[in-house]
């Protein structure tokens, strides 16, 4: 929900231009996302339900911070910062739930680190130049890559939901970057005229 929310936020307080186009499209990722999870199969606690989804709210809201700090700020400067400042709300919980790990275990930190730094740099970064519904709307491919993953990592075989949720997500991620190109360069054409 994360794409949906984002983009009313987005439309609501940064008065971003959000047509037809984009709302189908986010709307479609989001029906991929109900075949794929299939919500009314599946015993999803209520307080689970609520986390989630005040979750989802609470990412939408920061995606939106975001956009109006890239503004003014450099992506690593933000990225940094957020970091830094989130350190001492999370640390407290190594009292209870923190453990030494071997070399391989800091070398998969290492790497995860480096390479979800680099996402969160790129994220960031993306959201300075493009609104905020498009950007977010290809959060949805992230189901893809988790699915993906569980094949590849625990051999776990998608059902066939996934294989029909899946085309859903993945077009209307890919539909929104073809629309946004296409104006892009309708702009550029204009503006050169």
């Amino acid at each position: 929900t994360v794409p949906i929310f984002a983009t009313i936020l987005a439309a609501l307080i940064l008065k971003e231009r959000t047509g037809v186009h984009r709302w189908g499209a986010v709307i479609i990722g989001f029906v991929g996302v109900l075949i794929m999870v299939q919500p009314s199969g599946s015993a999803i606690p209520f307080w689970g339900a609520v986390i989630g989804l005040a979750s989802a709210f609470m990412i939408a809201c920061a995606s939106l911070l975001i956009r109006q700090m890239a503004r003014t700020e450099n992506p690593a400067s933000i990225v940094f910062y957020f970091t830094v400042l989130s350190l001492p709300l999370l640390a407290p919980f190594l009292i209870w739930f923190g453990q030494w790990h071997d070399t391989t275990g800091w070398l998969l930190m290492l790497g995860i680190g480096l390479i979800g730094g680099f996402a969160q740099l790129a994220l960031t970064a993306s959201l300075r130049w493009a609104p905020v519904s498009v950007v977010i709307a290809v959060d949805y491919i992230a189901l893809l890559w988790s699915t993906l993953g569980d094949w590849y990592v625990w051999g776990h075989i998608p059902p066939a939901a996934t294989w029909a949720g899946a085309p859903l997500i993945i077009g209307g991620g890919l539909y929104i970057a073809w629309r946004e190109h296409r104006l892009r360069l309708e702009r550029a054409k204009d503006i050169s005229l």
